[in-house]
């Protein structure tokens, strides 16, 4: 019992080291970013992402976001927007072109989807490889 209510309060301690909440009642967290898990765009199209928090993927967070892959040139040669209710992505081909992959965004904030607060990230969350 005493080493459950202990992790209890490891939780709610890196609940509440997690994000600030501001003077309007808002939530902001700076420190969130795209980190990629893995990708295979060239051989299956396929592409997993997570928001985290120093490498460590917290999954109860989402966003909506734009994804361009470029080639060797800068040419863009694919744009796709997803709705960020799944962080595995998979293309309808692959992309054997692809030199460089950007993901963005769509706003400057992400949502907790168990108490659908929008947290602010300060500007739209971005990752470039």
């Amino acid at each position: 019992m005493k080493q459950l209510f202990t992790v209890g309060l490891l939780v709610l301690g890196t609940w509440a080291w997690a994000q600030t909440r501001l003077p309007n009642g808002t939530w902001e967290d700076t420190s969130l970013e795209f980190v990629l898990l893995e990708e295979s765009i060239q051989t299956d199209g396929a592409l997993s992402l997570c928001i985290a928090k120093q490498d460590e993927c917290i999954t109860n967070l989402t966003v909506g976001f734009t994804v361009r892959v470029y080639n060797q040139a800068g040419k863009e040669i694919w744009n796709s927007v997803w709705s960020g209710r799944t962080m595995d992505i998979r293309f309808k081909n692959p992309l054997p072109a692809a030199h460089k992959v950007v993901v963005e965004a769509s706003g400057d904030f992400v949502v907790n989807t168990t108490t659908a607060n929008r947290i602010s990230t300060g500007q739209p969350l971005k990752l470039t490889y």
